[in-house]
């Protein structure tokens, strides 16, 4: 059974795998993982769906239509926007639930399908430990977004950013890093 911290390293693990290899990972990992554990992937899936929920923008990572017809990029159909590691990964897990929901009860699919977004995957009921960590991926994912696209931020974003934000041995208990501040601005 796995623990919560290793669906973490699979999803930072994911992360660092080459696009063209996404299918052996899901071959030789995640596919024996599936085997080995009941809600392996409608836990994964729940963690994917958490990190990707509010990066993209409206409009992007929709299907390519170019003069009526789907783009084809590689073999595989492209989608507009930025398309990470984990966007890949969640179109499998969604055609894995989909499976099983048919397999299950083909009749209540779409029932079924809808029930099980809005009943568990938009329902995060993280640890507080757990739901740090995921935000730490997804303010990386940010990050690895507006780099890929480049997009830049504003001053005053580079400024307030939480993460400049430092526990200190004084009066408030808060303290500005300078340094975060300074390699913000050296980017």
């Amino acid at each position: 059974m796995l623990k919560r911290v290793d669906y973490l390293e699979l999803i930072k693990e994911i992360r660092n795998t080459e696009k063209k290899s996404i299918d052996e990972y899901i071959n030789k990992v995640l596919n024996p993982l599936k085997k080995q554990n009941e809600y392996f992937i409608e836990t994964l899936y729940k963690d994917i769906y958490y990190l990707l929920k509010d990066i993209d923008k409206e409009g992007e990572n929709d299907l390519e239509v170019k003069d009526g017809d789907f783009v084809v990029e590689d073999g595989d159909i492209k989608f507009t926007g930025y398309q990470s590691r984990l966007h890949n990964l969640e179109i499998w897990l969604h055609m894995e639930m989909v499976k099983k929901f048919l397999k299950n009860d083909p009749i209540n699919f779409a029932q079924n399908m809808e029930n099980f977004e809005r009943d568990f995957l938009e329902k995060p009921n993280y640890t507080p430990e757990y739901k740090s960590s995921l935000d730490k991926i997804k303010r990386s994912l940010k990050r690895e977004r507006k780099q890929n696209l480049g997009e830049s931020e504003s001053l005053w974003t580079k400024i307030w950013d939480f993460d400049n934000l430092e526990l200190k041995p004084n009066i408030a208990g808060i303290g500005i890093d300078l340094n975060k501040v300074i390699n913000k601005f050296r980017k």
